[in-house]
């Protein structure tokens, strides 16, 4: 996307480029066990993001907002590497109550064990 816009130019391009491919879609080095991603509705993720008060991310336009997600969506919903486990934010709400991140580690921990027994 930023390459595309101008934002980045060729030489940093290449090099996110190269290191990605060399780090998850490499036959030549494990591949990740699994993948933990956070998703949530367009609405969700910009007000968490007003929520947070970064003046940067504030005054970002929310058509990059809604390029970006539809980006995320569109790579996630093709990526096959290994298998993916889903959080959706609203489901969670770390601020107010921290403790649920450990519904989300026991989630990650159910999950690498059921693979575990997969394999066996």
């Amino acid at each position: 996307m930023h390459m595309e816009k101008g934002t980045m130019n060729l030489v940093d391009y290449d090099t996110y480029t190269n290191l990605f491919e060399a780090m998850v879609m490499t036959p030549y080095f494990p591949h990740p066990d699994l993948l933990s991603y956070l998703e949530g509705p367009l609405d969700g993720i910009i007000s968490r993001v007003k929520e947070r008060g970064r003046i940067m991310e504030q005054e970002t336009p929310i058509a990059y907002w809604e390029e970006m997600h539809g980006r995320y969506e569109n790579w996630i919903n093709s990526f096959n590497t290994c298998p993916v486990l889903r959080f959706d934010i609203n489901d969670y709400d770390l601020i107010n109550n921290p403790i649920e991140v450990e519904t989300i580690v026991d989630k990650i921990g159910h999950s690498l064990k059921q693979m575990s027994l997969l394999k066996k």
